[in-house]
């Protein structure tokens, strides 16, 4: 198991819906989240295809009609305004799709949609993947009407991985294996555009867009004519010779060969359009949706553009909060209590307010503003400002909408994590954590509170590190010696037993986070006989005996990856040593997490020979 993994080549993953009906921005990012939060589908490198099947078009006369020579005819002016119809379609699947694009992009993952003109919509989609040589095929329910009844017809025509999009937008794979042999399709002739989603509204990108669909569009027709026997006006032979370039099959396209002077002229033509595109990116993002989404399922959006914690008044927080409302209550610490609220402006906010009679406030107070003032990350709670009338300190955050890992993990009842679910949130929490430790201005960032309670999630299960009223700079190489505070069960022993503090008690703690996903454990378990078993003295003798299948979370049932929670299970029992010394950096975590396992093949040589006999 611990060899090497040979890499994923680049491939085409569908996900295809119904193009007849309407679909929103919210509802494509949703999908396509989900099918990246799983983290066995897409890739890097891969073409995320969305496949919009058009069952019914538009007649000329103006009624709706099949899209085939029978019910439309074989005229010119039918296959033109079929033409048109699914023209705009994809332009407008394609505006749906930038900031879908923009956020696969940091994946490595490309998006194109596709619209295909044809019946019935099974022999459309299979033609396609089968075309496209597919990885994987997501169905919408929505799809087809008899989809639940033809999924078997389905099964036997698709020759690649299959999943379906619930109702609910979450994904449920069918079959998670390619198949050799399949039932002969019934030969149909369909009309068909794609056009990818580029990053950028620069003219640059439009006009490029443009020449390629319209020469796309021109040889499908012809094709589509040829196949039912009419004849163009323009014959075949007085077309350029680089448009017989262009296959029409499915609107792909052949590259043209190039000279050398072209080759150089054109690249430096792409380098400026990256540029440009880069240089418009912002812009065009903040033009179409005003502040950017914290949260796709629920529409939450936050300033992650903040160079400065702000200074707010408290009027503005006592009417954010309704004045301090116990129906905006979210919780009560020992620090005190937070308040949801609304400014102004739209934004929601997650007001902290210091008990008076608390004695670590102000201490947690000063501290949360000077970390968090240098804590800017994707996956860390982000402190908007705060507010300081005498002996009254509030901190302001951005509310974060789906509560935390701890509630999902041992207090929701009614939908269970399932294992990519848990996958992702480990790694985007082991992201933020090392953020903290090697990529902070200022120095390493000792969080010292890292626990399930304290990693807030939005509705797509992004996790954000939160409360950070223990954390602490290390700001030289020498040891940190404090008190010891923080949550028992998560406490690295040397920092329990004599309060040295360093990253690496951070990572001890993430170790134990990392069991309760394996699990869904609490630190402390009663057992049959009355005693008391810690997480970490339960779980290390079964990793190291490799039974993960008593390990795993009996409500996850079979559906995990086994590959996958090897690589967690070896990383939690790396992270939970008792020597400091002998645990990872949160990079090497991180990395073992993502399944690079020749950089475990290096953990293993170092940190294996420190153990010694006492």
């Amino acid at each position: 198991m611990e060899g090497n993994k040979t890499p994923l080549t680049p491939s085409h993953v569908f996900i295809a819906f119904d193009a007849t009906k309407d679909h929103t921005e919210r509802e494509f990012r949703i999908t396509i989240n989900n099918v990246k939060v799983r983290g066995d589908i897409l890739h890097a490198g891969d073409t995320l295809v969305m496949l919009g099947v058009l069952h019914r078009v538009t007649h000329p006369m103006g009624y709706q009609s099949k899209p085939s020579p029978e019910s439309l005819g074989t005229s010119i002016t039918s296959l033109r305004a079929m033409e048109e119809e699914i023209s705009k379609k994809v332009d407008a699947y394609v505006n749906l799709l930038q900031l879908s694009a923009e956020d696969c992009e940091e994946q490595g993952v490309n998006i194109e949609v596709k619209v295909t003109a044809g019946i019935p919509i099974k022999n459309v989609v299979v033609k396609e993947v089968i075309t496209s040589k597919a990885a994987w095929v997501l169905l919408d329910r929505q799809l087809d009407r008899h989809l639940r009844r033809d999924l078997k017809l389905y099964l036997k025509q698709i020759p690649c991985k299959v999943a379906l999009v619930q109702d609910s937008l979450n994904i449920e794979v069918v079959r998670n294996h390619n198949i050799s042999e399949t039932d002969v399709l019934e030969h149909k002739q369909f009309y068909s555009l794609s056009k990818p989603v580029h990053l950028s509204n620069s003219q640059f990108s439009e006009n490029v867009d443009q020449s390629e669909a319209s020469l796309r569009r021109y040889s499908m027709s012809m094709s589509y004519l040829d196949n039912s026997k009419t004849v163009l006006s323009t014959p075949l032979s007085t077309l350029k010779p680089e448009e017989h370039n262009f296959s029409s099959d499915f609107g792909s396209s052949s590259k043209l060969e190039k000279s050398d002077s072209f080759t150089k002229g054109e690249n430096k033509l792409s380098n400026a359009s990256n540029i440009i595109q880069k240089q418009h990116r912002y812009a065009f993002r903040k033009k179409f949706s005003g502040s950017p989404l914290l949260c796709v399922a629920c529409g939450l959006r936050t300033e992650l553009y903040v160079q400065d914690s702000k200074t707010f008044t408290y009027s503005e927080i006592q009417q954010a909060t309704d004045d301090f409302s116990m129906k905006n209550l979210l919780g009560e610490g020992g620090y005190g209590h937070v308040y949801k609220g609304k400014l102004k402006d739209g934004q929601f906010i997650a007001a902290k307010v210091r008990k008076q009679e608390s004695s670590q406030g102000f201490a947690e107070f000063n501290s949360e503003v000077s970390v968090l003032s240098f804590a800017r990350h994707k996956n860390i709670v982000m402190l908007l400002g705060y507010c300081c009338k005498e002996n009254l300190n509030i901190l302001v955050y951005e509310y974060i909408c789906n509560k935390s890992l701890y509630w999902h993990l041992f207090e929701n009842t009614e939908n269970v994590l399932d294992w990519h679910q848990r996958r992702a949130i480990a790694i985007g929490t082991a992201k933020g954590l090392r953020f903290l430790h090697e990529e902070c201005r200022g120095g390493p960032i000792i969080h010292r509170d890292m626990r399930p309670g304290n990693i807030l999630l939005t509705h797509d299960l992004v996790p954000m590190l939160g409360d950070f009223g223990l954390a602490r700079w290390k700001i030289d190489d020498d040891i940190l010696q404090t008190k010891v505070l923080g949550t028992l069960g998560y406490l690295a022993p040397e920092y329990a037993e004599n309060g040295f503090v360093s990253v690496r008690t951070d990572v001890y703690a993430f170790g134990i986070v990392l069991l309760q996903l394996i699990t869904g454990r609490k630190v402390i378990n009663s057992e049959s006989d009355g005693q008391n078993l810690s997480l970490r003295q339960w779980a290390v003798p079964l990793i190291e005996k490799l039974a993960l299948h008593e390990l795993i979370d009996p409500r996850i049932g079979e559906s995990y990856d086994t590959y996958q929670l090897y690589l967690m299970a070896k990383a939690a029992n790396l992270c939970v040593q008792e020597n400091p010394e002998m645990r990872p950096s949160m990079p090497e975590v991180l990395r073992l997490l993502e399944g690079e396992t020749d950089h475990f093949h290096n953990l293993k040589a170092k940190f294996v020979p420190h153990y010694t006999k006492r």
